[in-house]
């Protein structure tokens, strides 16, 4: 217990410092949105959207349910998870190559910036970093005792209804499974055992599955991996940046033959798989999706490091350790993450005053009110036809955003790009709803769009021409209208 409990507890601690820290970033507003739905509506949504994540959105449901939806509590299930899977690798560890391999590989993971990263995030990649490991711990559990593969079965399923895409898992358990047959002289019952204990587990996951393959326009957003993203991929899995070389160095004197069967194929099949398909057929690869490969690294590295002296390898264990604190503290920042909520809402929270609107520039962009959503709360949305069942709701038809507008005289405008590309249908909608013009009072840019203030502002004739005041600074609109 005492080999789970400290790396565990070490990792929950370095991730609840600082855990609202970062600003919440859009996938963060979906969870803390759909969370918030009625239980009925959440599985209506599943049907069209985002079905992958289902699971994780009914488990935050309850969370939710019980504790509120603030930053804290929505981000805590990804630290606890985080702290499980450092816990589950130090007894993986060892169980494969001793305990002192085991602490190793644990305080590896615990002090990990890229686990760091997705422990303070309200997303489930965590979790399926946790369940891959005990995954994988039941595995070599059963082989050791000859039976319990129902106990692995039921951590596949947990692992697929997490995440599809950790079932990447099964390509390295096919060869470790193997490898752990050909040692026992009872080697081909308990493949077939781990053969029956995987399909029975298959099929449950193959529904979502089914589900979730008519869903993959959610992902039209990836492009196939570079060499530099491939290059930052295996440093992350390398546990510490700039850490690569001893973690090469530590796995090469890795002789625990369990840990080269076990995490080897761990290590590498699953990056491979996913990276060759991306770049050969559909780009799959975001690197959140192999987070679960990390413990596979910390094994290697921590069994090749309890083969040499305390007087080597805590010093080896030190330097991992400064090597990640700065990336660590630099973490809290979120200037890693795309976008940052937190300051539209702010502005919107001060500026706001009663019968103010908003507006988006694209429907999926109105995702963002449910990060932090007391800013937003009592705001007309105009444009919103109805709540729909899928993440965004209903837009009404660009021909209805005249007379939706018509009736405000303060709009938000929330743009998802920079300043100088404010050119859409919803921006021509507010230049042209009505018989007023509409003056812009306020702009702020954030990581990710711009928030712009427009209030109204009574029309002005000139030789049968109006002209909208605010449209003569540069980086606006410079336009005449013919007044009909």
């Amino acid at each position: 217990m005492i080999i789970f409990a400290v790396p565990g507890a070490l990792c929950i601690v370095v991730n609840l410092l600082g855990l609202e820290r970062p600003p919440m970033w859009r996938d963060e507003a979906v969870t803390a949105g759909m969370a918030a739905r009625p239980i009925g509506r959440i599985f209506t949504t599943l049907g069209s959207v985002d079905a992958v994540h289902g699971a994780y959105y009914l488990l935050m449901h309850q969370v939710v349910g019980l504790f509120g939806g603030s930053v804290t509590v929505l981000r805590l299930p990804s630290v606890i998870a985080a702290g499980c899977a450092a816990g589950l690798t130090a007894l993986l560890g060892s169980r494969l190559a001793g305990a002192r391999a085991g602490l190793f590989a644990g305080f590896l993971v615990a002090i990990a910036p890229a686990v760091t990263r997705y422990a303070q995030e309200a997303r489930q990649y965590t979790i399926t970093t946790a369940l891959a490991v005990l995954a994988t711990l039941l595995l070599v559990r059963a082989f050791d005792r000859g039976r319990g593969f129902r106990w692995y079965a039921v951590a596949l399923v947990a692992v697929g209804a997490v995440h599809l895409f950790t079932l990447l898992l099964l390509l390295a358990h096919l060869v470790t499974v193997l490898a752990l047959a050909a040692a026992r002289p009872d080697g081909r019952r308990l493949l077939l055992r781990w053969a029956l204990a995987t399909a029975a587990a298959m099929l449950p996951v193959l529904c979502l599955a089914s589900v979730a393959g008519g869903q993959t326009g959610q992902v039209d957003w990836i492009k196939p991996p570079d060499a530099t993203e491939i290059t930052i991929m295996i440093d992350r899995l390398a546990g510490t940046p700039g850490f690569l070389g001893i973690s090469l160095a530590a796995i090469l004197l890795c002789r625990s033959a369990d840990a080269w069967r076990v995490a080897l194929p761990w290590l590498v099949l699953p990056p491979l798989a996913l990276t060759l398909y991306s770049v050969n057929e559909e780009p799959y690869y975001v690197f959140r999706y192999l987070l679960f490969c990390l413990p596979a690294g910390a094994i290697l590295v921590g069994a090749g490091l309890a083969r040499i002296r305390l007087l080597i390898s805590l010093p080896a264990l030190a330097v991992a350790l400064g090597l990640a604190l700065p990336v660590l503290t630099g973490l809290r920042d979120g200037d890693d993450r795309p976008d940052d909520l937190r300051l539209p809402a702010q502005v919107i929270a001060a500026e706001r005053r009663p019968g103010d609107a908003i507006v988006f520039d694209h429907p999926n962009y109105r995702r963002i009110m449910g990060a932090y959503p007391a800013a937003y709360r009592g705001l007309k949305d105009p444009l919103l036809a109805a709540r729909g069942d899928g993440l965004d709701g209903d837009q009404v038809p660009v021909t209805e955003y005249a007379a939706r507008l018509e009736g405000l005289d303060r709009v938000f405008y929330v743009h998802s790009r920079s300043p100088d590309v404010v050119e859409t249908v919803a921006t021509d909608a507010l230049l042209s709803a009505s018989r007023r013009t509409w003056s812009r009072i306020g702009q702020w840019t954030f990581r990710g769009g711009t928030l712009y203030l427009f209030e109204r502002r009574p029309l002005t004739l000139k030789s049968g021409l109006m002209r909208e005041d605010w449209l003569k600074e540069r980086d606006g609109w410079i336009e005449d209208r013919t007044v009909s």
